[in-house]
């Protein structure tokens, strides 16, 4: 495990920020700002057919959990991902289920909680 072999793993934590990543429209913000680089709240909005409370709403998790930043220009605050292993992680999180796509739907664990959880 390398690093995080050597100290102690805030596991609550760590799955708190894979709980940050598991609500689609907050997948689907992070992946048009990995293929943008930056974006307002208004370009995603529009890009994803989502309303602009419902994007502020989310952006507001993602820049909580320090998954986004943003920087303000006049009256715009443009959106992109806050570090660049963020990236990392979620072409790493691409590559995998890519290859494991029906092993992930068929997982009882993970069907049971979406049925329980809506």
């Amino acid at each position: 495990m390398g690093q995080a072999a050597t100290c102690e793993v805030d596991t609550e934590t760590l799955s708190m920020f894979f709980g940050a990543l598991s609500d689609p429209t907050r997948i689907q913000i992070v992946l048009r700002l990995l293929e943008r680089g930056e974006m307002t709240v208004q370009e995603i909005a529009g890009a994803l057919g989502k309303s602009l409370s419902l994007i502020s709403h989310h952006l507001s998790c993602l820049r909580n959990c320090g998954i986004v930043k943003y920087r303000k220009e006049g009256k715009h605050a443009y959106y992109s991902l806050k570090h660049p292993h963020v990236a990392d992680i979620i072409r790493l999180a691409i590559m995998h289920t890519a290859g494991n796509k029906e092993s992930i739907w068929s997982c009882e664990v993970l069907a049971r909680e979406r049925r329980v959880n809506g």
